[in-house]
């Protein structure tokens, strides 16, 4: 028995518009549906852009849309029975690393809106264009001066 190929969606796309694809269906595997098709040597899965994983969708909805945009119009919906939609909650990825990631994110968002609203509320005169460049002068020579010796 031949293993099953694997398909990129720019791999598959190609296929499609070649006429190499004979049918499109998609499958449940627990609850999520993956797309299979039958190509004019064998059956085939719908897989990641990177690596031979296969691309699952949520819904059949989700999976519906991007066969619509490739071109597909006619799917076979094959073993509904296998479904198992209860087991959406317990596959469900928890991102806590993204949600930190957004909260850091939103912190810093608020420090820097204070410190601009700060400096704009500040009673004292501007520097002088003149008088800031030579302060940045004098910096700049420090700086130097410390990485020479």
């Amino acid at each position: 028995m031949n293993a099953m190929q694997t398909l990129t969606q720019t791999q598959f796309q190609a296929a499609f518009a070649h006429g190499a694809i004979e049918s499109v269906g998609l499958v449940p595997i627990g609850p999520r549906f993956a797309v299979e098709f039958v190509t004019r040597t064998g059956m085939a899965t719908l897989v990641q852009a990177r690596g031979a994983t296969p691309r699952l969708f949520g819904t059949t909805d989700s999976a519906l849309k991007l066969l619509h945009k490739l071109g597909v119009r006619r799917i076979v919906l094959d073993k509904l029975d296998e479904w198992q939609p209860e087991q959406a909650a317990l596959q469900k990825r928890s991102r806590p690393d993204r949600a930190q990631a957004l909260s850091r994110a939103a912190e810093y968002d608020r420090w820097v809106n204070a410190k601009v609203q700060s400096s704009r509320d500040d009673p004292r005169p501007a520097v002088a264009d003149a008088e800031w460049q030579a302060v940045r002068q004098a910096k700049l020579a420090q700086r130097q001066a410390l990485q020479a010796g």
